[in-house]
């Protein structure tokens, strides 16, 4: 899949999962606006962290123009680009679609629950180049600024768009907690493991009736060196990983075929 324009020429599509209002949201609009002047960005109402590659089946999508080229969807972030393609951009589609800027890593086990990668899942399910994009961070509350990020995006757009895509392919770009002298350059990377507990707690509200709260706490289990999450624990390198939106497993492929080989 190759886009034969130059960066000027691209139309840029911003969503996140972090609402419109996002600090993450405007930060990357303002690098998008110095790489192109064909900036739109659709995204999310409220925040819609966690819901993965989710859409919206059993409800109304409902649409607000806040500027001429600036939406916002009572919707997931999946919703914000099949909305963009379907309708707002219909047109003219997106040659590029930015998601982020998340706060927080997307790594790991964590990437199927991401609302960031799922904006850009459904990017990519569509042809349509897509690149998620998040910032490592210790306290998500006090991120405010990504100067790592404006001073490394626009490089790494730039050499992600001048080679060939497959279809149903994604990137994926997770800059570390650090400052930009104490980077090295860009690591490619593979999807890590991560040891995860679900952890449920339960409080209650002004009246005594319970409600719950869920809490992840995890681990780096990875094997191997280029892992998504060993990458950033180094906080030398900003990590870049291609990302399917099919999920079959080929491995199990000749052994479950031999399972069914017979009636059930």
């Amino acid at each position: 899949m190759a886009v034969n324009k130059s960066l000027s020429e691209l139309r840029i599509l911003i969503t996140n999962d972090d609402g419109i209002n996002s600090h993450g949201v405007k930060a990357l609009e303002r690098i998008a606006n110095s790489i192109t002047p064909d900036v739109w960005v659709i995204a999310p109402q409220i925040v819609h962290s966690g819901k993965g590659f989710s859409v919206t089946f059993d409800n109304i999508l409902r649409v607000n123009q806040l500027s001429p080229r600036k939406f916002s969807v009572t919707g997931t972030p999946a919703d914000c680009v099949f909305m963009a393609l379907g309708e707002i951009l219909k047109d003219k589609k997106p040659d590029l679609v930015l998601s982020g800027i998340n706060h927080g890593a997307n790594i790991g086990d964590f990437i199927g629950i991401s609302g960031t990668i799922g904006a850009v899942f459904a990017a990519a399910q569509q042809k349509i180049k897509a690149i998620a994009v998040s910032q490592d961070c210790k306290k998500e509350s006090e991120l405010t600024k990504f100067p790592l990020v404006d001073h490394f995006l626009p490089k790494i757009i730039k050499k992600l768009m001048s080679f060939e895509w497959p279809d149903n392919v994604c990137m994926n770009v997770n800059f570390p907690d650090s400052q930009i002298g104490d980077i090295s350059g860009v690591k490619v990377a593979k999807q890590g493991n991560l040891d995860i507990t679900w952890n449920v707690h339960k409080k209650a509200d002004p009246v005594d009736d319970p409600y719950y709260w869920l809490h992840a706490t995890f681990k780096n289990v990875s094997k191997f060196d280029n892992a998504d999450m060993s990458i950033l624990e180094n906080k030398k390198y900003i990590s870049v990983a291609a990302l399917q939106c099919r999920h079959d497993y080929l491995e199990c492929f000749d052994k479950l075929e031999e399972l069914f080989s017979s009636n059930v």
